[in-house]
């Protein structure tokens, strides 16, 4: 919470600063392909699936020998990832379905190299660091098998996301915005990044052979890595 505050001061604050070839705000929509190796064996599964993502950050230019080298830039995510694992059929197994969201606030530290020439255009890389401030869990998870009494079970499942989305995050980024000129209102640019260990899968170490005891079973999480695409639009505001 205090992070989502000093967010909002900085957005605040930040509105005078737009004499930049970065802009004043920058709005983006992105997408993550997921680093996932699924190393069950089939009819068995486990798949993570990302879908678009939205951003909002401010940049704050840092002048050097007079010139806007390094940018440091706050900002919110909003992230979305599908879930689905099965193990086992529809005779003895489970069926997990999940949607994992996240709010988060982030902080870039960005490096700006202006291509020579009669251009405005620029590229710049640099590191992100984040925490992933509002989780959410939802969706069912389906037991069959379970005993002769209830042969399929269905769990609804309604939580904070805590164990798919870690409190921190971090990341390197390499970005271009093409030529526009300093005093154009809209600006766009194009951003890749890479986040080692961004969500988190669960991996149950089974101590017997019985895919359907929880008790039996010492869960443990690996870390996944991700791939961004974003492209942003960013405005100048006076």
């Amino acid at each position: 919470m205090k992070l989502l505050c000093i967010l909002i001061l900085l957005l605040a604050f930040a509105f005078p600063g737009f004499g930049q070839i970065s802009p004043s705000l920058k709005a983006g929509i992105g997408y993550n392909y997921v680093i996932d190796e699924d190393e069950s064996i089939s009819p068995d599964f486990h798949t993570i699936t990302g879908y678009p993502n939205f951003y909002a950050e401010i940049p704050f230019p840092i002048k050097i020998r007079m010139k806007p080298r390094l940018s440091i830039n706050p900002g919110l995510a909003y992230n979305f990832f599908k879930e689905s694992k099965v193990n086992g059929d529809t005779i003895t197994g489970k069926n997990h379905k999940l949607n994992h969201q996240s709010l988060s606030g982030y902080v870039k530290v960005l490096y700006q190299y202006k291509i020579p020439g009669n251009t405005e255009a620029f590229l710049y890389l640099g590191p992100i660091g984040g925490i992933n401030l509002i989780t959410k869990t939802k969706g069912t998870k389906t037991v069959y098998g379970l005993n002769e009494e209830i042969p399929v079970y269905t769990d609804n499942v309604n939580e904070n996301g805590k164990d798919f989305f870690k409190m921190f995050y971090y990341g390197f980024l390499f970005g271009f915005q093409p030529n526009a000129r300093k005093y154009n209102f809209i600006k766009p640019s194009f951003e890749f990044s890479y986040y080692p260990d961004f969500v988190y899968k669960s991996i149950p170490e089974l101590i017997t052979g019985d895919v359907n005891s929880d008790e039996n079973a010492q869960v443990t999480y690996k870390g996944i890595g991700t791939f961004q695409f974003t492209v942003y639009l960013g405005f100048r505001i006076k």
